[in-house]
């Protein structure tokens, strides 16, 4: 009699905590998360901080919370599984009662773009386990942009593209400076002049540092990104999604190059915007504009790219004094055309995708350089 009268309490008990914990286990619990800064640039590492208070007497033995967020944003450790474009990553949390607990996430940027964390599921259960309990947590919609990394491997490709300090070429565009305007220091690049060296700061920095000089005059450029990996007639269908993303870190780098030389510059994309025509900014130069360039180049989707004869047409600058540049995968006899007519520079990413014989200069990828 005695046994099943303790019988009878231990399943009264353990009724009574399943029924307490199924009607306020998830009362007054909270989670927020967000990312300690708001920009970074590809290869760089994050800091994400996810809180859960619990605001009751009653103790959680353990709290999931299951996350979604991009692919490219890569959770250390084993709680952290990609299926196709997504990645679910599981964090575990103990919360006493009336207390708050947080963890930090060193989350490293693998690709440009705009993120934010998806979906956030929390799963907890009783004391005993027997029951779980989840909900979904309406976030606070954290935005984090990744800026596209620039492409530094091979140095400066202005020098390159124009052809200045290589022997006794003609200089197409003037790059003149007033060695008497200072405009601050930056670190060496191959293709830098030596004579512009500051030795005294770089003494003192260890490293090398370059003396900027004000530009004598402002220069106007257009600077035209193509986004496709083929031309219309090659009757190919799959773009080369790592070439694009390799186009897209050396227009970065040619972009950083113009603005630190005082250049006045249009960047026009070839992405369709909602009116089905390229994206393209306002002119301007200096930090300011570099930044809004940057930001424009992470946000591209890749997902409607504008053929080349339609980008060339409705981005090619109409001032005949004003110049040219275009990045682009591959040229053919479109390109060709065009580049006559306009006086254009023409850089070329893709390794031996120059159709049209006219690239300036040809920057590979880096699996292709050296003869790779």
């Amino acid at each position: 009699m005695e046994i099943i009268a303790v019988i009878f309490i231990v399943l009264a008990l353990l009724f009574l905590e399943i029924g307490i914990y199924q009607r306020y286990g998830m009362y007054h619990v909270s989670y927020q998360s967000h990312f300690l800064e708001k920009e970074k640039t590809e290869g760089e590492t994050v800091q994400f901080i996810e809180v859960v208070e619990n605001r009751k007497i009653l103790p959680i033995p353990w709290l999931k919370a299951e996350l979604t967020v991009s692919k490219w944003l890569d959770f250390p450790g084993e709680n952290s599984v990609v299926t196709g474009d997504s990645r679910f990553v599981t964090g575990f949390f103990s919360v006493q009662g009336n207390a708050k607990v947080s963890r930090v996430w060193d989350i490293s940027c693998k690709k440009r773009g705009i993120y934010e964390v998806e979906h956030v599921v929390l799963v907890t259960s009783d004391l005993m386990g027997i029951i779980r309990l989840s909900i979904p947590v309406s976030n606070k919609r954290e935005v984090l942009t990744v800026l596209p990394k620039r492409y530094t491997r091979v140095g400066l490709i202005l020098p390159k593209l124009f052809q200045q300090y290589w022997g006794d070429q003609t200089v197409r565009i003037s790059n003149q400076t007033d060695a008497s305007l200072s405009a601050g220091l930056r670190e060496y690049m191959i293709g830098d002049a030596l004579n512009r060296i500051h030795w005294k700061a770089s003494l003192h920095a260890g490293k090398w540092l370059i003396r900027q000089e004000e530009p004598l005059g402002q220069k106007t450029m257009t600077v035209i990104l193509v986004l496709k990996t083929y031309s219309e007639s090659s009757g190919n269908m799959v773009s080369d999604w790592e070439l694009i993303e390799h186009t897209i870190r050396v227009c970065a780098q040619c972009l950083w190059e113009m603005c630190q030389s005082g250049w006045n510059l249009r960047l026009c994309v070839g992405e369709e915007t909602t009116k089905k025509l390229p994206y393209e900014t306002q002119y301007g130069g200096g930090f300011g504009m570099y930044h809004q360039m940057l930001n424009l180049l992470a946000q591209l989707k890749l997902k409607d790219p504008v053929s080349m004869v339609k980008l060339l047409r409705y981005s090619s600058p109409n001032n005949p004094n004003e110049s040219c540049l275009l990045v682009t995968p591959y040229t053919d006899m479109n390109v060709l055309q065009w580049k006559k007519t306009h006086h254009a520079v023409v850089l070329v990413t893709g390794h031996a995708h120059d159709a049209g014989n006219c690239a300036d200069a040809i920057i590979p990828q880096p699996k292709y350089e050296n003869g790779k």
